[in-house]
């Protein structure tokens, strides 16, 4: 019966294919290949489109949002850019356009909405914003869009504030940005293949989808989402109707419509200061149109959920409709929108 003796063990053993002079940088370089991939791919999943899902894909809609270090925002660069031809046509055609932050996006993108348009004849689109956009984005992108609309509403919820947002300083003042939207734009045909195909290649961070006809958003991702209750009003802070008296006063002339055309809104949410916005548009001299509903939730503290959002926009347009319908039927010509001095309007340099 034959042994192996100590010697001929590491004669075998240096006889692997590790132990050879010549293949430990290769195993080496494997491994660190291995790490720089997986590393790649997990900064892919987290940090960019594919951390949000690509459930609200269709001919009609568009991802205006996702919540990723390295791609966040699209819709204001969709339209200051007009990468989206058929949204921006759609918003400068509306007879009523909406306009304010994603609070009322998401509280008046529901069924009722749409039906209460259809049903009166006309035309309408939801053009609010993320991060609680205002009159220094506003003004300048009305006077790019030329809006034909012969009524307004205005989510007075941060609307007529002083504090410009990251993504219209980005637009305004940013370099390169024109060719970073168009990336993200290009980007999404990719992110709508590959997380249609698998899913699970794709994350659940919170996104929304927005209709290119008539603006509403739609949710998308579970990751964030913590429901939570309308707050109590609070009492009317009468120092912020001064504060924002004349930045909504000047605004509001540059629409150039009616006072009586202009409605002002407010989208509760866990912070809610509705008996304020209701006191800044008697001060304008504008209608206000923000029902009182008990029970409301929303699905992060700030924005409504679908079924609060249906019941609050079922409420609404109850109430602004006859106000709207009673605007609309008047035969007067519309004034085009004026603008605001050019001293009380940021100016910058970004590709039209």
């Amino acid at each position: 019966m034959s042994s192996i003796t100590p010697e001929s063990a590491e004669d075998s053993e240096k006889s692997h294919w590790f132990f050879r002079p010549k293949a430990r940088p290769a195993f080496y370089m494997v491994v660190i290949l291995t790490v720089l991939v997986v590393a790649f791919a997990t900064h892919v999943r987290r940090n960019t489109i594919f951390a949000c899902p690509a459930t609200g894909y269709s001919d009609g809609q568009y991802l205006g949002y996702c919540q990723a270090n390295a791609y966040g925002d699209f819709d204001h660069g969709a339209f200051w850019f007009n990468l989206e031809p058929v949204a921006s046509a759609a918003a400068k055609e509306a007879e009523v356009l909406f306009i304010g932050s994603s609070r009322m996006q998401f509280g008046l993108s529901a069924p009722s909405l749409g039906r209460w348009f259809d049903e009166a004849g006309v035309s309408y689109y939801l053009m609010g914003f993320s991060h609680t956009e205002n009159t220094k984005f506003f003004t300048p992108l009305l006077e790019k869009l030329k809006p034909q609309a012969r009524a307004y509403v205005i989510n007075a919820d941060g609307f007529f504030g002083k504090r410009m947002t990251g993504p219209a300083s980005d637009l305004l003042y940013g370099a390169d940005t024109y060719d970073r939207y168009l990336t993200k734009q290009t980007l999404q045909s990719y992110h709508r293949r590959i997380c249609t195909w698998q899913p699970a290649l794709c994350g659940q961070k919170i996104s929304f989808y927005r209709e290119r006809e008539t603006g509403e958003w739609w949710l998308g991702g579970t990751q964030g989402v913590a429901p939570a209750d309308v707050g109590p009003a609070h009492p009317v802070e009468m120092h912020k109707v001064e504060r924002d008296f004349d930045a909504a006063d000047r605004f509001i002339d540059s629409l150039g419509v009616s006072r009586d055309c202009i409605l002002l809104t407010y989208v509760p949410h866990e912070n809610n200061g509705q008996p304020t916005a209701a006191a800044l548009a008697d001060a304008l001299g504008v209608g206000f149109v923000s029902p009182d509903i008990a029970g409301l939730r929303t699905f992060d503290g700030s924005h409504l959920d679908q079924a609060s959002a249906e019941r609050f926009t079922a409420a609404f347009v109850a109430e602004a409709g006859p106000l709207l319908q009673k605007c609309l039927t008047r035969t007067e010509s519309r004034a085009p929108v004026k603008g605001l001095a050019r001293q009380d309007r940021p100016v910058g340099g970004s590709r039209s």
